[in-house]
């Protein structure tokens, strides 16, 4: 198991083969405000960017989504591909790479579903140059430091658990 925690109003994880990962607070407001709290809230979702921070750790530094053309139920998220590229592309020229997907789950303590596991499998053996993985981010409605689900994806998709407690970078 990988650890994630909370420090300084962001939450760091470990992720496999990236070291360090950072999700500072404006990424984690753009989570909260699509979490699915009212019952009849679709799930959004979109893609996470990174960046090496000044100190050498993985920042998350752009998230996407949800898109218009993105399709939305309550319990099921389909992301416009095309968009998706065409944001990639942008990030890209701006010296971001893509990191993974989120998307929202309408239970308090978010888990990968079979269709999230095989559609993240998917993306990362249909990409060109995904390197070593790819994040998927789940966002429960609990707060982010009890909801959200982080798993590490290539061939397989390893969870990354919160361990330790608040007040210390890893």
């Amino acid at each position: 198991m990988h650890r994630r925690e909370v420090m300084g109003g962001s939450i760091w994880c470990e992720v496999p083969e990236l070291g360090l990962v950072e999700f500072p607070p404006a990424i984690q407001r753009h989570f909260q405000h699509y979490q699915q709290t009212g019952k009849k809230d679709k799930e959004a979702g979109g893609q996470l960017f990174w960046k090496y921070a000044d100190d050498g750790h993985i920042l998350v530094g752009a998230i996407t989504g949800p898109r218009p053309t993105d399709k939305r139920s309550r319990t099921g998220y389909k992301a416009d591909h095309k968009q998706e590229q065409l944001e990639i592309d942008h990030f890209y020229g701006e010296g971001l790479y893509l990191l993974g997907d989120w998307h929202t789950h309408p239970e308090p303590v978010a888990s990968p579903s079979s269709s999230d596991v095989a559609a993240i499998k998917e993306i990362y053996l249909s990409s060109k140059n995904p390197g070593s993985g790819l994040l998927l981010a789940i966002v429960g409605t609990r707060p982010l430091e009890e909801g959200l689900s982080l798993s590490w994806c290539n061939d397989r998709v390893v969870p990354i658990a919160l361990a330790g407690a608040a007040g210390s970078k890893a």
